[in-house]
C-alpha cells in the first residue's frame, strides 16, 4: 500500500493519515528559502513502518528541489539529515 503524504503550505506541516490516525512533520520559514524543521511526530500505532523517513524524504526532496536551505531542531530529522550527504549539503 502506497501512503501519500499531504504538503499543507499554509499550516507548514506536512502529513500522512493511516486508518484515521495522522503522523506528520512540521517547520517554519524564519528567513526567504529555508526551512525550519521543528517536529517529526509518528504516533505508537504507526510505529516501526518508516513513516517518519518518509515525511523527512518528503520535505527534503521539497528543498532541494526549491533550491532552499534547511535546519532542524527535531533530533530524528536531524539525524537523517545528518547520515544523507545531499541533505546534509543543504543545510544553513
Amino acid at each position: 500500500m502506497t501512503q501519500e503524504i499531504a504538503h499543507d503550505a499554509a499550516r507548514q506541516r506536512y502529513s500522512l493519515v493511516i486508518g484515521g490516525v495522522e503522523a506528520y512533520l512540521t517547520y517554519e520559514r524564519p528567513k526567504p528559502r529555508h526551512r525550519l524543521i521543528t517536529h517529526t511526530i509518528v504516533p505508537d500505532t504507526l510505529g516501526g513502518q518508516g513513516l517518519g523517513k518518509k515525511l523527512v524524504a518528503q520535505i527534503m526532496s521539497d528543498v532541494i528541489a526549491a533550491g532552499e536551505t534547511v535546519s532542524s531542531t527535531c533530533w530524528f530529522a536531524t539525524g537523517l539529515i545528518d547520515k544523507t550527504r545531499e541533505w546534509a549539503a543543504r543545510r544553513s
